[in-house]
């Protein structure tokens, strides 16, 4: 052994021992796990292990009496060890170490006391590759690629093809000729709607287009465009919904580092920063995709019956295109876009009759439309949605087995038991425990509100002030609810607690509905008016001060850090309707020209593309997150510094990541879905 002393001190400098800085929240002696595993390879090294090494990750439980250390601490402690060595024969050996330390310490008239809770090795025993999820997972990768390569190879033929017909056609034209007839597979498009799409080749039969839906050519055109829709009154939209990703990210990189931090004691000391409202009040960021989404479910389904009106009126045959297209400039517009079918559903109901009475045969068309619509979203939000959850799963079950730290969540246990709840979006109806993908709490929000928002309008068609009614009376009765949840648990709101309530308030849709409904009464504001309303200069001057107090009240008004009983009642009740409240004269004034500069931010066309992406971007970035920090095999030092240059690297990584994901399963749903409408294809299917 004195033969090999140098050797073994390598094994012990790879283990975890007593680092500074206990007290201000370091809870880690790690060690080096790298080290451990890389100190054995002979040939980077002149003096290597005598025995093969694996790494082992104890928790003890650290108590000395209160004049030394305040209150017992939970160390991870990790142990470079041979590689024969077992959880329980490493246990042994560190209670051993305990039963030592406690002497010395009573020898030295301290009390103390430390005790292991449990001995882990580092990596564990899982093999991704043997994961019959991860088998499942691969096909459908190795499949959806292969279908988008030759889809694009596909469609890279058609459009040369098509490019080289237009030059011999214009040749043609130049010489006073005729153009043949081109005898293809597929008609060649002259529509409007396809040369503001920037479609370079010919329309193709319903099984071509099948295929091309897959298409990263157009796919990616169409997720990349900055090019403005025809009306651009709701372009503000954009803005909103990607800077209010941007903020999401950037509060969950603050929470990730929290938890990994060697001096947890500076998150104490940074959140008695004034400006750290903004992380700890940030719920509010989640408000404002509530109320996008109720208000353009308004405005699409009020065009189209306004399109239905039209076309009884007129007796002519319908050429309306994508519903969408003039409110996100693509359909596939992401994040809280509730996306009603090109086809509406008043392609299912006859005209008006003159009885204002519902008969059952109506009620059972507008049952019928309600399921189609309600289809519609669900099959174009879930591929993606499923996709993610299939892949954090995987990520976080592969981080658990190789993470030196324990996990801040335990999607590996609770997507396998409770996936089911994700894809019919009812996950937020039960605890957080059990929650898989914690942060999609919002998905199955926006898609209840979605249902309700829906049966509002469907009545709104021959009872509006029966709708009207309703929705005032479901947004009181929010409030209420809300409030007295609230006082019952005697919660006060504090910044260091943000979701110190999430079960019975935090992600249940009776505290959240307000700004969705509020957007739904700005979205029939705007459209009755057409986005044409002469707004009084008193009116302006006093409305941007008041939206601005709104919302800085809301972000930064928890001066002491927290809330009474009864303010942090009304705080949480009325204060997310609130936060509509402001955006809705935000939204108001921005379509109707009164926006200024703050218009001119949120309206920016390099907007339009990362807008489109925030749906993916919102559900990818925890994983992304997650995977990237629980792989490093020691804790990071909590600085501001750090935080925002980990958060630039997120979001990037996020948007990247959700441009793939769109590519392979958001954008393809929504073409296929616009085929099945009968949108997508030729009238004579080749």
């Amino acid at each position: 052994m004195k033969s090999s002393r140098a050797p073994l001190c390598l094994v012990y400098d790879a283990s975890g021992q007593y680092s500074p800085n206990v007290l201000f929240g370091n809870e880690y002696w790690l060690g080096s796990l790298n080290a451990c595993h890389d100190l054995q390879l002979k040939q980077y090294y002149d003096q290597v292990s005598p025995f093969p090494t694996t790494f082992f990750v104890a928790k003890i439980n650290l108590t000395v009496d209160g004049d030394h250390l305040p209150m017992t601490r939970s160390m991870l402690v990790g142990q470079c060890m041979p590689l024969s060595c077992t959880n329980k024969e490493v246990q042994s050996l560190l209670q051993a170490a305990e039963f030592a330390a406690a002497n010395r310490a009573a020898a030295a008239g301290i009390r103390a006391t430390a005790e292991t809770l449990y001995v882990r090795p580092v990596p564990g025993p899982y093999n991704v590759l043997e994961d019959f999820k991860m088998h499942i997972i691969g096909a459908v990768i190795i499949l959806v690629s292969l279908w988008m390569s030759a889809a694009s190879l596909y469609e890279g033929h058609l459009e040369r093809r098509y490019r080289a017909e237009q030059q011999q056609d214009l040749e043609l034209a130049n010489n006073n000729q005729k153009s043949p007839a081109s005898d293809t597979s597929c008609n060649e498009s002259t529509s409007d709607e396809d040369s503001k799409n920037s479609l370079k080749r010919e329309r193709c039969g319903v099984w071509s287009e099948i295929m091309l839906s897959f298409s990263i050519l157009s796919n990616g055109r169409a997720i990349l465009s900055t090019r403005r829709p025809n009306d651009g009154a709701l372009t503000c939209l954009h803005g909103m919904r990607f800077l209010s990703v941007l903020w999401v990210i950037m509060v969950h990189t603050y929470l990730t580092i929290f938890y990994i931090a060697d001096n947890k004691q500076m998150r104490v000391v940074t959140e008695r920063n004034f400006l750290y409202q903004s992380v700890g009040n940030a719920s509010y960021c989640v408000d404002t995709f509530f109320f996008i989404g109720g208000l353009l479910v308004t405005v699409l389904f009020l065009r189209s019956e306004d399109k239905k009106t039209k076309r009884r009126t007129n007796k002519t045959p319908s050429n309306d295109k994508d519903l969408n297209k003039n409110i996100n400039g693509y359909t596939n517009s992401a994040l809280s876009v509730s996306v009603i079918s090109e086809q509406s559903f008043y392609e299912d109901i006859l005209d008006k009759p003159k009885s204002d009475a519902i008969t059952r045969r109506e009620l059972s068309r507008m049952t019928r439309s309600f399921l189609v619509l309600l289809s519609y979203r669900l099959v174009r939000l879930t591929p993606a949605y499923a996709f993610v959850i299939g892949i954090n799963e995987l990520a976080l079950r592969y981080t658990h087995n190789h993470t030196v730290f324990e996990p801040a969540i335990f999607d590996h246990i609770t997507c396998e038991r409770y996936w089911w709840r994700n894809v019919l979006y009812i996950n937020n109806l039960f605890p957080q425990r059990d929650m898989c993908m914690v942060w999609s709490w919002y998905m199955a929000n926006d898609t209840q509100f979605y249902v309700i928002g829906i049966i509002l309008l469907l009545i709104s068609v021959k009872h509006v002030k029966f709708a009207t009614v309703s929705l005032v009376l479901l947004l009181v009765s929010s409030w209420v609810t809300t409030i007295y949840i609230s006082v019952w648990y005697h919660y006060k709101a504090r910044i260091q607690e943000p979701f110190e309530m999430f079960d019975p308030l935090y992600d249940k849709p009776w505290s959240r509905v307000g700004p969705y409904l509020v957007g739904m009464m700005v979205g029939w504001y705007l459209h009755k008016t057409k986005c044409q309303v002469k707004i009084p200069y008193w009116l302006v001057v006093v409305g941007w001060p008041t939206s601005l107090a709104i919302i800085g009240s809301l972000i930064f008004g928890m001066v002491d850090g927290y809330f009474e009983v009864w303010p942090t009642a009304f705080y949480i009740s009325i204060g997310h309707t609130g936060w509509g409240v402001a955006l809705a004269w935000v939204a108001i004034a921005c379509c109707c020209g009164y926006g200024g500069l703050v218009n001119s931010l949120l309206s920016y066309n390099g907007f339009l593309p990362l807008s489109r992406l925030t749906y993916c971007a919102y559900l990818v970035h925890p994983t992304i997150m997650m995977y990237t920090t629980f792989l490093l095999d020691g804790p990071l030092h909590l600085q501001n510094s750090i935080v925002i240059t980990l958060y630039a690297g997120y979001a990037v990584l996020a948007f990247l990541a959700s441009f793939a994901i769109s590519l392979a399963f958001e954008a393809p749903a929504v073409r296929l879905l616009k085929i099945a409408s009968g949108g997508g294809g030729s009238k004579k299917v080749r």
